[in-house]
């Protein structure tokens, strides 16, 4: 904690928790995730090489499935810029329709 912020208050702490405990839900999920992709992955291509080598067929199974991959980790990159953007359009639809009601 730096010098000079008080310490949180409880339920800004309880808040904070909850975000930590989703924040490491979400890692856990995508290293595991990711665990997966490469296990079952290599294993299609130790198939494929004993089944002659021929056509790559596993490359379809390694895009589609890397892009939801991808897509995972994307996500929980920009988790919490996302959840701060959100945060803003709200506030400035809020803003728009007070303005609306106002005139």
């Amino acid at each position: 904690m730096e010098q000079g912020t008080p310490p949180p208050s409880p339920p800004e702490e309880e808040a904070l928790r909850l975000q930590a405990e989703s924040r490491v839900k979400q890692k856990i999920a995508l290293v595991s995730h990711l665990g997966v992709y490469l296990a079952i992955n290599l294993f299609l291509v130790v198939v494929w090489s004993l089944t002659g080598a021929g056509y790559p067929w596993f490359l379809w199974v390694m895009a589609g499935w890397g892009l939801a991959v991808a897509i995972q980790t994307f996500s929980y990159f920009t988790g919490s810029k996302g959840e701060a953007a959100r945060e803003r359009m709200i506030r400035k639809e809020m803003n728009r329709i007070k303005k609306e009601k106002g005139s």
